[in-house]
């Protein structure tokens, strides 16, 4: 179940006056990491574009490409907006540890892990200079096949460092947060986490088709908002 319906069901056991309280409280609390997340992501957005247009006045927002180091403002803007949100409206003082908690899964765990190994395995990829062999042929579909098998190696190491960077980061913060917490939890990345990380797919959409104008028009547009579920998420955690 994800977080948003646990925020909002219902609890039998709950007295009514008690249980209309906690319902005004999650409503509260999920408008104010939803909000949060949002405010950072813009101003994330607009310091990103405010520096490459003073180095490059001819940047235009609408095309704007985004790198690993841009993604990561993005992620940290959304992720701590997301976390002062939803502690600024949760009157209860128990679900403190499980937001810092989740603040640090989201942004190590699920962001800047998985990027920290990407940016590795693809300097070792261009290093390596790797291809695979092409089609012989002039024909349109032997040239989007081609295009296709050139872009195999990138499309494979981009989805397994964020597969493989996401479980590791995971792993780690999990551990150093039982330390920091004094606490023994741990939670495993499922498959399903996959399914609603739609910024794991914008990402590699992102750094993939960077050099595409026709896709960085779209991804520009979609990144910065596919990571307000990270801060929302954030904001939402309850003990």
């Amino acid at each position: 179940m994800n977080v948003i319906n646990m925020a909002l069901q219902s609890d039998n056991s709950m007295p009514v006056h008690e249980h209309k309280k906690q319902k005004k409280n999650n409503k509260r609390v999920m408008a104010a990491s939803v909000t949060g997340s949002t405010i950072g992501i813009a101003m994330a957005v607009a310091g990103i574009y405010t520096l490459a247009k003073k180095n490059n006045p001819s940047v235009c927002l609408k095309n704007f490409t985004y790198d690993e180091k841009d993604i990561l403002m993005i992620g940290a803007g959304s992720v701590s907006g997301g976390l002062l949100g939803g502690l600024a409206a949760d009157k209860n003082s128990k679900n403190k540890i499980p937001k810092l908690r989740e603040a640090s899964l989201q942004f190590f765990g699920s962001l800047a892990c998985p990027l920290g190994i990407l940016a590795g395995a693809n300097h070792l990829l261009e290093k390596s200079k790797f291809e695979l062999p092409q089609m012989e042929g002039a024909s349109k579909t032997v040239k989007a096949i081609n295009t296709v098998i050139s872009a195999a190696p990138k499309i494979a190491v981009t989805l397994g460092s964020l597969v493989l960077g996401m479980n590791l980061g995971n792993k780690i913060m999990n551990n150093v947060n039982n330390k920091i917490f004094n606490q023994k939890e741990h939670r495993d990345v499922q498959a399903s986490d996959y399914l609603v990380h739609a910024d794991d797919i914008c990402v590699a959409a992102s750094l993939l088709l960077k050099d595409s104008k026709s896709i960085s028009a779209i991804t520009s547009k979609v990144l910065p908002a596919s990571f307000i579920l990270a801060g929302a998420k954030t904001g939402m955690q309850e003990a």
